[in-house]
């Protein structure tokens, strides 16, 4: 509380949708920014806003250390360079221990994990959801499909943790976030797709990654999700539908993020999909035959009617970069190839 107290002193205002964002506009333009995590601070702002803003709250709180252009925080190692800005977590990656396994024990497969070896399990996972969350969208649907096994878990979905933990040490991943032109060019693009019923009791995953996109084609990711869609469905098409609402829902919410960062009154949303059938039901006024699944496509139809989302379009499975979000063994390499500097546009 002393903090957002001094922070708001300095006419540094709290985003409303999101508590650990701080804004500091002056004339009604951006010009600084604050992220809080526990007791670190990330800001990002020009030579004005460190004066009157970051200078002053070192004058009020003791600060242990401070870096700037390349450093970790709060486990992420972040580098300024002058096209971008990378992101990655090799450093915590090689931290990560595989929990030991006896040969005598590789032998059984089906048997349930003892009480130690889940603690060792739910610990490993949680070092894994805390890099898909923030750096390796390339994980997420394996950490997601290991975490929900684990209250039945036996020593087959232990070993394939330890091959998790080896992958992720072996290929690392630097995000990329290239310098893009203004805001007022900037749209959201977002990838969305889903394998039905691929889960226990019928479940389907959905998946989901959002990128800042300008208008010369260069852009960030910024948002992504692998999860179990809320509810069990009873065709490839509604869990497609499902997974594309979550999708533009997220994609609603960072946009309205942005507009509070910015004086950017309209940014617009491009959803893609690989289901022609979604597509197709989008753009025709026949209505499906499922009862509940015309109310999903009713929710997608009104929030274009409304130009929340711009549109909805169709892309072939193969430039599908959410594909392996949803399902296991899929290739991830044009989502690796998306996120990170390399990447090049085909």
């Amino acid at each position: 509380m002393r903090v957002k107290s001094a922070l708001n002193s300095l006419s540094v205002k709290m985003c409303s949708l999101d508590n650990s964002l701080f804004i500091w506009k002056r004339n009604g333009k951006l010009e600084g920014l604050i992220c809080i995590y526990v007791d670190d601070f990330l800001w990002a702002g020009n030579a004005t806003f460190k004066k009157c803003v970051i200078d002053e709250l070192q004058k009020q709180f003791l600060i242990g250390s401070s870096a700037s252009e390349s450093f970790t925080y709060v486990g992420l190692r972040i580098k300024s360079f002058s096209d971008g800005i990378t992101i990655d977590q090799t450093q915590y990656a090689s931290s990560l221990v595989p929990v030991t396994i006896s040969s005598a024990r590789n032998m059984q497969r089906k048997s349930q994990l003892s009480e130690s070896e889940k603690t060792a399990y739910r610990a490993l996972v949680g070092q894994l959801n805390w890099m898909a969350t923030h750096t390796r969208p390339d994980i997420a649907y394996d950490t997601c499909e290991l975490s929900v096994a684990f209250s039945k878990a036996t020593v087959t979905e232990l070993v394939r943790l330890n091959k998790l933990v080896k992958r992720v040490k072996n290929e690392s991943l630097q995000l990329f976030f290239p310098r893009l032109h203004s805001f007022e060019t900037c749209s959201l693009e977002c990838y969305t797709d889903a394998a039905f019923a691929n889960l226990p009791n019928g479940g389907s995953q959905g998946g989901l990654i959002i990128f800042l996109k300008d208008d010369s084609g260069k852009k960030c990711p910024i948002f992504w999700q692998s999860r179990r869609l809320k509810r069990v469905v009873n065709s490839t098409l509604a869990a497609e539908t499902m997974a594309l609402i979550e999708g533009a829902e997220a994609a609603v919410y960072m946009a309205g993020i942005i507009k509070q960062l910015t004086a950017v009154k309209d940014v617009k949303i491009r959803c893609l999909v690989d289901n022609k059938s979604l597509h197709e039901s989008l753009l025709s006024s026949k209505q499906v035959e499922n009862r509940r699944l015309r109310l999903d496509i009713s929710v997608l139809d009104d929030m274009i009617w409304r130009e929340e989302i711009k549109k909805v379009e169709w892309v072939q499975t193969s430039h599908q970069i959410a594909d392996c979000l949803t399902k296991k063994g899929a290739s991830t390499e044009k989502l690796r190839g998306a996120v990170s500097r390399n990447w090049k546009k085909k």
